[in-house]
């Protein structure tokens, strides 16, 4: 939540008569029921005003460039990605052109003109010919969609019957050739007719010896048979009820609801994929975008309410009320009403006491929406404040809605006894409570793209990085090493996980499913649990346990918590440093309040210098760190043969003052790795020595990474991509143990990421490394 929302909470908040919690309900009656009108009209009136001004200024930003400007900017876009396409030999750039149209598309949102057509009718013909046929075929049907000319009709019909073709759709391939066989063509079309019903014709000879012609989407399973949920004195929690074996999948979950976090473009908004080809929303400005049109026109019963917010960006000053209205919408409320209606619920208090603990709805284990219903809150241990700004921005959400969309219209047209706006705001501030307390991130990697004179950024669009689609070129795996925070998700099964700072299992998100593997065996009986935190052996335990108590309200008490010897022994081992002083040179892990992770080095002031003083605690001398100011001096001349020898010379001394598996030692080692890398993008070849320096340093940091985070660990797959470039290149041989370690730790990232890294490693190393 920002300053801007704080303000107008601060001054709404004098209006509200708060004296006690007693539950989300009541609460929503101070600002819908129990308020005189006077003030709860100025309440409203103040939320309407803010989301208007918001609104005036976001178009008035966006009204920057005329409408002519911009179909003239996409026009210009759209051309040059002609001249790409079809230039000729060496200089004909099809992936290259396709972005250029991707780029022409966005530049004409928010236009009315024939650009947003021919845009998706050009970015067609390229991802067709690049090989992404199913994402051609998309494009065509938006090209039509938006008015391509008729008069050319007959060419988007061709590239469509030709990707229904290479996709094997018989079924969809045979209405277009019906729909070519009614047009009147040339000679040439009716040439690519003819080859088209041939290719038709064989297909359907290839698949007659197949028992079905259409591939459906096979329901993810839940995997719940080895676990089971029961309630005791420390409340519902979940257990083994046979043996779970290390590595072995406990169980699997479908977000019930998530949200996009940061850039709400990098990610589709339906099925969480971040590896895709962009289909944006017109409406708002291309701020959601969707894989494909299926996964669009799924997501459409949830995108008509949210259209207009993100149209002028309400939900990127809400922070995780956004969550809380998505489980609302997203099969929450309206999932319910026709359960409502079998119990005749004819009052808003009568519906309320339903959804929660003991209600009909609330203890109904055949309704999905239940399960959201059912977790946790302790929004009853908030402040005061938090409280009251909660239930406001509750409040903001409802104003929304009823200004900006038809959902209470549709709900009322259900049944009018019900004030839907009182029991819609109760649910937000029930599931903002909840997602406080239970709210997941989805941490995935994401590529960092090349320098690109690019509109948008969507790495498969990417010419310097595909060969074809899928399949990277030769050097270009590292680009999947680094990782953020891309949504926020809700998962009510999950959620019934206590918390352990020595947690049960790893997961896996793949999209909008996350699946669970144990790390270690777990027997009947024993309870399968979450680190809400960073684990054991990434924090203190006293900083992790007032973590959790100032978030999730309990005192952490697993095993390592209650341990009373060697505490932190685990963490501290990463933390090791021998004293600068001549005269004490002992071996001490540093104190440092004010960074409890103990890494001084994230720069704490805007020039990047460290404010941190790190002090022995044996004979309390002022450390130096010679060797840090030396490597911060050195990367401004990183291109320099020379300086790269003196910066892995310093790296291979920094096992004297950092001794054994050390943070600090693999930050630097791992800072220098990625300073490498880009050398060639500034025209600097790499020597052999480079690259026995280059091994040498992602043989440590892989070591570090092993030990502290784990194989199928995020952190040690980002890692490990430099080290897949360096093997494909040749430049080193690892043993076919080493590389089935590597292998083995694809199994915790996403499905078609995965499939991008195997892919790589069919193409260029494992033929070399059976040599």
């Amino acid at each position: 939540m920002d300053s801007k929302l704080l303000s107008l909470f601060s001054v709404q908040g004098r209006c509200i008569d708060f004296k006690s919690y007693q539950n989300e309900f009541e609460t929503m009656r101070l600002l819908f029921d129990l308020m005189p009108e006077k003030p709860k009209e100025f309440v409203r009136i103040l939320s309407l005003q803010w989301l208007q001004t918001m609104e005036l200024n976001e178009n008035e930003e966006f009204a920057l460039k005329d409408n002519d400007e911009k179909i003239q900017e996409s026009k210009d876009l759209r051309q040059q990605g002609n001249r790409l396409f079809t230039a000729k030999g060496e200089q004909r750039n099809v992936l290259g052109a396709c972005r250029l149209y991707n780029d022409a598309i966005y530049a004409a949102l928010d236009t009315k003109s024939d650009e947003l057509a021919l845009g998706f009718a050009n970015r067609a013909t390229a991802l067709q010919t690049f090989g992404y046929y199913q994402q051609a075929y998309d494009d065509c049907v938006c090209a039509v969609k938006l008015g391509y000319p008729e008069a050319l009709r007959h060419k988007i019909i061709i590239r469509q019957c030709y990707c229904s073709l290479k996709l094997k759709d018989l079924l969809t391939a045979e209405k277009h050739l019906k729909e070519l066989s009614s047009l009147t063509l040339n000679e040439g079309f009716q040439r690519e007719r003819r080859d088209l019903e041939k290719a038709f014709d064989e297909l359907k000879q290839e698949m007659m010896d197949k028992e079905d012609n259409l591939k459906e989407e096979k329901e993810v399973q839940l995997n719940r048979e080895t676990q089971e949920v029961i309630t005791t004195t420390k409340g519902r929690h979940m257990q083994a009820k046979c043996f779970i074996e290390k590595n072995q999948l406990i169980f699997t979950e479908r977000a019930s609801a998530f949200v996009a976090v940061g850039d709400t473009r990098r990610l589709c908004h339906q099925c969480g994929t971040v590896n895709f080809i962009p289909i944006p929303c017109l409406n708002c400005r291309g701020r959601v975008n969707y894989c494909s049109l299926k996964c669009q026109e799924q997501h459409s019963v949830i995108h008509k309410y949210e259209c207009p917010a993100y149209r002028f960006q309400l939900f990127a000053h809400l922070g995780i009320a956004h969550l809380a209205l998505r489980i609302v919408l997203d099969n929450g409320l309206f999932s319910i009403l026709d359960e409502l209606k079998l119990q005749e619920k004819s009052s808003t208090l009568e519906v309320w006491s339903a959804l929660t603990e003991g209600g009909d709805i609330w203890a109904n284990n055949n309704i999905p929406y239940a399960e959201s219903l059912r977790m946790i809150t302790h929004l009853n241990k908030g402040t005061k404040m938090d409280i009251e700004w909660f239930a406001l921005v509750s409040h903001h959400l409802v104003v929304y809605l009823k200004q900006y969309t038809k959902y209470f219209d549709e709900l009322s047209a259900r049944n009018k006894l019900i004030d839907w706006e009182l029991l819609t705001g109760s649910l937000i501030l029930l599931h903002i409570g909840q997602s406080i307390s239970n709210g997941h991130t989805l941490t995935t990697i994401i590529p960092r793209p090349l320098t690109l004179l690019t509109t948008t950024d969507y790495h498969l669009l990417n010419e310097n990085v595909w060969s074809r689609p899928w399949h990277l070129k030769l050097g270009f795996m590292h680009l999947f090493s680094y990782y953020d925070d891309v949504a926020c998700l809700n998962l009510p099964y999950l959620s019934l996980c206590n918390h352990s700072c020595v947690q049960s299992f790893q997961p896996k998100v793949s999209g909008r499913y996350i699946s669970t593997f144990a790390l270690r065996d777990i027997h009947r009986g024993e309870e399968i649990t979450n680190c809400y935190d960073v684990d054991y052996r990434k924090g203190k335990r006293e900083a992790r346990r007032e973590r959790l108590l100032q978030t999730y309200h309990f005192e952490c008490q697993c095993e390592n918590c209650l341990q009373t010897d060697n505490e932190d022994e685990e963490f501290n081992k990463f933390h090791q440093y021998r004293c600068d002083n001549s005269k004490c040179r002992q071996i001490f892990v540093p104190f440092i309040p004010e960074k409890p992770t103990l890494n001084w080095w994230q720069s704490d002031t805007p020039n990047g210098n460290i404010n941190t003083n790190l002090y022995c605690t044996v004979c309390g001398s002022k450390q130096n760190l010679r060797w840090y100011h030396e490597i911060k001096n050195l990367m401004g001349s990183v291109t320099e043969s020379a300086t790269r020898r003196r910066l892995y010379q310093i790296f291979k001394e920094l096992e004297q003052h950092l001794p054994g598996l050390n943070d600090a030692r693999c930050y630097v080692a791992t800072k220098l790795v990625h300073e490498w890398f880009k050398l060639p993008c500034l025209n600097v070849n790499l020597n052999d020595q480079d690259y026995c320096d280059l091994i040498e340093m992602l043989k440590y940091v892989l070591n570090v990474t092993r030990t502290e985070s784990s194989i199928n660990s995020i952190e040690y797959i980002v890692n490990m991509t430099h080290m897949w470039d360096l093997i494909a290149k040749h430049k080193y041989k690892c043993s076919k143990a080493d590389m089935n370690e590597m292998l083995w730790a694809l199994n915790i990232i996403a499905d078609d990421l995965k499939v991008i890294f195997l892919n790589y490693y069919n193409d260029y190393i494992k033929e070399y490394l059976d040599m």
